[in-house]
This record gives C-alpha cells, sequence and structure tokens, in this order.
C-alpha cells in the first residue's frame, strides 16, 4: 500500500505524496519545530510485543510543527506574497477558460470566482471548527453530509476554476482540501491566513511515517531555510553587521536563518562605502549566483555609494538599498558653522546607531555634526555624535530588554521591516 506524507494546515492537506518526499518544506521550519506525535499509520500493537524495538518510535512519530502566524514571514521573505497568489489563482482561470474545460460553469452562464470571492470561500469558517471525522460510505446520502456546511455553497464551489479533480472527500476538511486548494501550498496559506481565527492553527509536516517505513532518509527532512533561499547582507562596516545581525536574531527569531552576513565576527574587508562598491563589482564581474543585498547608510556617503550601485544594473539576484527616512530624523539637533539647529538628517547622516535608543542619561541629548560636503551629490554628510556609545549600550542589553519595550526599538524595528522588505525582493538566478 505504501506510506504517504503531507503537509497540513489543521486537518486540511495542502500538498500529498505517496513513497516519496514529494517537495521539501523544511524551510518553512526551525530546529524548535520538531516534536513527536502518534500516527495512525504505526501498529503500536507491534512495539508493545516487541518493547526492545520501541526506540524505532521516536523517529517513527516526528514531524515538524509551527503556528500559521508564524509561517507566513518565513513565506513572504521568499516572495510567496498573498500578491504572488493571486497571480497563480488568475493563472488557473485562464487555463480554464483557455482549455474550457468547466463545461457545466459555461452552461450556467456564471463567471469564474474572482480572486476576493475565493478567499472570501476559504475563509469562510475557521479552519479547527471544521469536522474531519470520517463519513462511511454506505451512509445515505454520502456526497452531500460529507461536504458538510459547504454543501449550502454547491452552485459557488462549480466557479472555481479546475483543470480536472477527483471527489475523493470524507468529511469537511477533505472536501476542503480538494475542492478549494487548488493552488501551491505557499499561496494557501497566505490565503487561509486573511482569517484572523486561523493565526494560531498548526502548520505540520508529518514525515516520520515515510521514513520510519523506509521510503526516504531521515537526513533528508532538515528545518531552516536553504543556502539557495538565504540572503547575503553586505554592509559597509562590522558594527552595521552585528547591529543588524543581533538585531534579526532578537527581534526577527522567525526568520533570522534567511541571512547572512559578511565578516560579522571577523575584521571587516572593506570598510567604508567605496570598498563595498568594489566588492560588488567584483561580485558581478564572476557572476555570482548567491543572493546579495548591499545596504548602506542613510547618509551622503551610504547615497553616494547607493546611486553607483544602482548604475551598475544589478542582476535579480543582488539589490541595494538605504537605510529607511524616517519622521524621527527630519528635526534632528545638528551642529556646524552656523552652530545647533533642528535640521532633516535623512539622506545626511542617518547611519545606523541614529537607529538605536539615543536615550542615554550621561550623555547630551542627540547630536550631529556637520563634517564634510559631497560634491557629486551636492549634500553635507554628518557624524552622530558618540555613535560608539549608543552602540555599546545595545549590544548591553539582554534579549529580554530588547524584546520587552524598555530598550526603544521603535527606529530598529522600522529599519528591520525595510530589511526584510528588500531582502524579499532579491530574487535566485534561474
Amino acid at each position: 500500500m505504501g506510506t504517504s506524507i503531507e503537509l497540513c494546515i489543521g486537518n486540511v492537506s495542502l500538498s500529498y505524496s505517496k513513497n516519496f518526499m514529494g517537495e521539501d518544506y523544511g524551510y518553512l521550519f526551525q530546529e524548535d519545530d520538531l516534536f513527536r506525535r502518534k500516527s495512525d499509520s504505526i501498529d503500536y500493537d507491534y512495539y508493545d510485543e516487541h518493547p526492545e524495538e520501541k526506540e524505532e518510535l521516536i523517529e517513527a512519530e516526528e514531524l515538524y510543527v509551527r503556528s500559521l502566524s508564524r509561517i507566513i514571514p518565513r513565506l513572504e521573505i521568499l516572495g510567496f506574497t498573498l500578491e504572488a497568489a493571486r497571480a497563480e489563482y488568475q493563472a488557473i482561470v485562464d487555463e480554464a477558460v483557455e482549455m474550457s474545460s468547466y463545461s457545466e460553469l459555461e452552461e450556467t452562464g456564471n463567471e469564474y470566482l474572482t480572486f476576493e470571492e475565493f478567499c472570501s470561500l476559504a475563509c469562510r469558517y475557521p479552519l479547527d471548527d471544521l469536522k474531519s471525522g470520517y463519513i462511511e460510505y454506505d451512509t445515505p446520502d454520502r456526497d452531500r453530509i460529507s461536504q458538510g456546511r459547504f454543501a449550502a455553497d454547491s452552485d459557488t464551489f462549480k466557479r472555481i476554476p479546475r483543470i480536472g479533480y477527483n471527489d475523493s472527500y470524507w468529511s469537511e476538511t477533505s472536501f476542503l482540501s480538494e475542492r478549494v486548494c487548488i493552488l501551491s501550498a505557499e499561496s494557501m496559506l497566505q490565503i487561509f491566513a486573511l482569517n484572523k481565527a486561523n493565526e494560531e492553527i498548526e502548520v505540520s509536516w508529518n514525515f516520520g511515517p515515510i521514513v520510519h517505513a523506509g521510503w526516504v532518509e531521515r537526513e533528508a527532512f532538515q528545518p531552516r531555510a536553504q543556502q539557495r533561499q538565504k540572503v547575503l547582507i553586505a554592509t559597509e562596516g562590522a558594527s552595521d553587521a552585528r547591529i543588524l545581525r543581533r538585531s534579526l536574531d532578537v527581534l526577527r527569531p522567525d526568520i533570522a536563518d534567511f541571512f547572512n552576513f559578511v565578516d560579522v565576527d571577523e575584521r571587516h574587508h572593506f570598510w567604508g562605502t567605496g570598498n563595498l562598491v568594489k566588492f560588488a563589482e567584483g561580485l558581478l564581474r564572476i557572476e555570482v549566483l548567491n543572493k546579495v543585498l548591499f545596504v548602506f547608510d542613510n547618509d551622503a556617503e551610504g547615497i553616494d555609494a547607493f546611486r553607483r550601485l544602482e548604475n551598475l544594473k544589478l542582476p535579480r539576484n543582488m539589490r541595494t538599498m538605504l537605510l529607511p527616512d524616517l519622521m524621527e530624523f527630519k528635526t534632528f539637533a545638528t551642529r556646524g558653522p552656523e552652530g545647533v539647529n533642528l535640521s532633516d538628517i535623512n539622506g545626511r547622516a542617518a547611519a545606523i546607531e541614529c537607529y538605536l535608543d539615543l536615550s542615554l542619561d550621561q550623555y547630551p541629548a542627540p547630536q550631529v555634526t556637520w563634517s564634510n560636503f559631497k560634491k557629486d551629490i551636492n549634500t553635507w554628510h554628518g557624524v552622530l555624535d558618540f555613535k560608539e556609545s549608543y552602540s555599546k549600550h545595545f549590544y548591553d542589553q539582554s534579549e529580554n530588554t530588547l524584546r520587552n519595550g524598555s530598550y526603544d526599538i521603535s527606529k530598529l524595528t522600522k529599519l528591520l521591516d525595510a530589511l526584510i522588505q528588500n531582502a524579499g525582493m532579491v530574487y535566485p538566478v534561474i
């Protein structure tokens, strides 16, 4: 008969394979998502009779489990967005129209569901509220009873585009899986996340039985981002890399494994914007296949280097970004030849230290000192006074302090949001 493996959300199957691994969904999970649970496919009576073999159950009962709300950020960073799901759905509609495969739809004069209607149907009921009990074949009116509450929407289900399907369902959950889960697992997860009631429902990848049956080696099922999915972050200096690395590890742990950094703990090979630009040029010459994101400070030096890299017309696996403009920087204390004033330091002096908590009792209010004029971009460049002290204060905080709000992470959070958004727009080489 063989052994199956499924990726499920609640009791709704999103992806199914038999006697082989199928899609590798390890990237949806991390090491802490590994659990053990009893499985219907395991003959526990046998192990009761052979207790000396019970160690095999450890591997047989393994699976990865993670809440949907913690899966979504991992999808987003790889480009599996709701808009991508929309495009996938439209492609199926277009194919269905071209194939004219749904004659009943054409005869009734109806139209295929819009993407919004499709999402509404998928999210009509919370997934953990659906029934999954098996309806026996000899049950009178089995097809309708198996559909449960969905039977009342039979006309709506006919408007779902399909290029062939079978009617193998026996419960509300299996009916939803058969008739609605027509997109990739990643897209369906995005759609189900539209219902807030689904936020904490479990997404599970039950691989233990197929390993136990000998179809796939245990080593094939590894959590964490795969190497080709990771983004290499290249910064102007080691301080930038260390701040970003720690910020991701503490404040965005659910996706931190998608990021690699150049020399976070060792010496930095390309101090300054000029050397970072040269590094980018070198990667272009050797046609590196890794995903790379070049990150520049939001100051005059960074703006100048950012523009130079933009002119290089980077390939799709490379992208450049500036630290984001913030409202907090529009009226910032600055000191120059004309004394102390309030100035907009966006694009002129907002180095990464400016995004840290700048409230230090032992120092005066934060201030930028103008240092040199950049003729190429007609802008003054400035430097935050005592910036190393702000960095040290950041490193001195415990993870709990950074997370619980006593340390001001408001600007740092906006920086991470921008970093993650840009990382999601770096695409692997096809």
